[in-house]
């Protein structure tokens, strides 16, 4: 799990907004019996931000887990931490929470009420400030942000006629092969769900030409389809396939301003274009 930084300063104020505006959010799940649970940031590679449950034992020497549970072993008996707090696992590592350690401080943003923030230290000397108390939902764009990060994304394979080459001044059809651009489903984000529909395509064709097509191309049609005028060993062409993006809770479309509205991938792919060769002669005394 990543670090707590300072991109919360910008969410505490989004969430304030969204608690102004009335928003109903779902639930937040409850602790298990014996442990406190509280909300941690983890950011994406992307750079978008999600948060995840994690739950510690508040019994001391009793090891907790992200979402509660027990881990076998992750050396608590044996780690020598120097805060007072309940240690625990937390991604292998044995850890504590304390007041503060320096040079770590808190954030400027107040925590949420029932929250406090808290260093959190684990025996592989890494350092983060963390919220630590009562949960409470998220905002919707920061949930929405979470489902449209589950969205997945399928490879793309591309299929072309001819075959085996293009021809110079004959139409080359392309078309994406079945599994590379249907309707995607992510996982709930607290029962929000992001869905894609298809919208449509953009082909570069590797020779400065580009084109779109209102879907992903039909195999053995030329509905998405281009004609190249030079011979070349190799042309480098590459594909954008772009979703529609909305957001359901049981089923029902939410809006969520600020919400990522549409999802893209991108797939290369290669063709050689020869010269057709027309063989001429006479006959015999011709």
């Amino acid at each position: 799990m990543l670090m707590l930084r300072r991109p919360l300063v910008l969410l505490a104020a989004v969430l304030a907004a969204v608690v102004a505006a009335g928003l109903l959010l779902p639930a937040a799940p409850a602790a298990a019996a014996g442990k406190t649970c509280h909300t941690e940031a983890v950011k994406a590679p992307d750079g978008s931000i999600h948060y995840e449950q994690v739950c510690v034992s508040t019994v001391p020497g009793t090891p907790g887990t992200p979402g509660g549970g027990e881990v076998a072993d992750c050396g608590l008996a044996t780690a020598d931490l120097p805060y007072e707090g309940a240690p625990f696992c937390h991604g292998g590592q044995p850890c504590q929470y304390t007041d503060n350690i320096v040079p770590l401080a808190p954030p400027s943003t107040p925590a949420p009420d029932g929250q406090e923030w808290q260093a959190r230290y684990c025996a592989d000397g890494s350092k983060v400030m963390a919220l630590t108390g009562g949960t409470r939902p998220r905002p919707l764009i920061v949930q929405a942000q979470e489902a449209y990060g589950n969205l997945p994304v399928p490879a793309g394979s591309v299929g072309h006629s001819p075959a085996a080459r293009g021809i110079v001044g004959l139409p080359t059809w392309l078309w994406l092969r079945p599994g590379s651009f249907g309707p995607q489903r992510g996982t709930s984000a607290e029962g929000l769900v992001a869905v894609a529909e298809p919208a449509g395509t953009t082909w570069r064709t590797g020779d400065g030409a580009s084109f779109g097509c209102a879907g992903g191309g039909t195999p053995g049609a030329g509905d998405c389809s281009h004609t190249y005028r030079r011979a070349a060993a190799r042309y480098a062409g590459s594909v954008t396939r772009t979703w529609t993006v909305r957001y359901e809770v049981n089923g029902a479309t939410v809006d969520i301003p600020g919400a990522p509205p549409t999802l893209t991938g991108d797939t290369a792919w290669a063709l050689a274009v020869a010269e057709a060769q027309v063989v001429t002669g006479s006959r015999p005394g011709g």
